[in-house]
């Protein structure tokens, strides 16, 4: 369970291949019933940044939908072809980029603009490299408090099922995880690798009656983490 979790979550940490996902021309649907969710997601293990929009029939979990033309969509005035690794319309950027404008343009000639919320840095603290099953850990990261719209996210674990921990922090302020030994107990001794994540989502400003959302993601390296009893 904690891994499906941890795939959408991490919706875009990897460029996942779902070759198999089904999808339909948006010109076939209703246009007020497109459900539209933007992401601009750095990742320093790549050191690369990826403008994503994803358009879905009716709800968040409605059939995807590819845009064609007439209809359009855009970051920062580049065009976003539609991506089987993410699933979505999708383009990379070499380095990071904080900030921009999706605009996308419906077939009946409708623009919606959406500009992305702040893209805050964080990092691991120094030396951050041990988690300790038998007892609560706490990540205080290096960087600002999360804002009332963030959130972090941090994964543990192989790529062995089961062997893994997932841990958010929320709220105006906050300024660590806090690992409680419930989940840690989960994890396998010896070397794991640990993902962080700060997301900032708010509700798009622009869009159908079936709204959506708007996002940014910063991602520092991975760590390799000793996980001991």
């Amino acid at each position: 369970m904690k891994k499906i979790l941890f795939l959408g979550i991490l919706t875009l940490s990897l460029p996942l291949a779902f070759t198999s996902c089904q999808k339909e021309d948006s010109s076939d649907v209703n246009q007020d019933k497109i459900y539209t969710v933007y992401e601009l997601f750095y990742n320093a293990n790549t050191d690369k940044t990826v403008a994503i929009a994803r358009f879905r029939f009716g709800t968040p979990t409605g059939t995807l939908l590819e845009v064609t033309d007439p209809a359009a969509i855009t970051f920062n005035g580049d065009a976003l072809p539609y991506s089987l690794a993410y699933s979505g319309h999708a383009k990379e950027y070499a380095g990071l980029v904080t900030s921009g404008t999706f605009e996308y343009t419906n077939t009946e000639g409708t623009v919606f603009t959406n500009s992305t919320p702040t893209m805050t840095t964080f990092d691991y603290p120094a030396g951050f490299d041990t988690i300790v099953k038998s007892q609560a850990n706490t990540l205080a990261w290096t960087g600002d408090p999360l804002s009332a719209n963030e959130r972090a996210n941090f994964f543990i674990g192989t790529w062995t099922w089961g062997q893994d921990a997932l841990f958010f922090a929320t709220g105006d302020g906050a300024t660590d995880i806090v690992m409680g030994i419930n989940q840690l107990s989960n994890l396998a001794e010896g070397t794991s690798t640990g993902y962080l994540d700060r997301v900032n989502e708010v509700a798009i400003s622009q869009g159908t009656s079936e709204g959506g959302l708007i996002r940014t993601r910063y991602r520092p390296t991975n760590v390799t983490l000793q996980v001991e009893p």
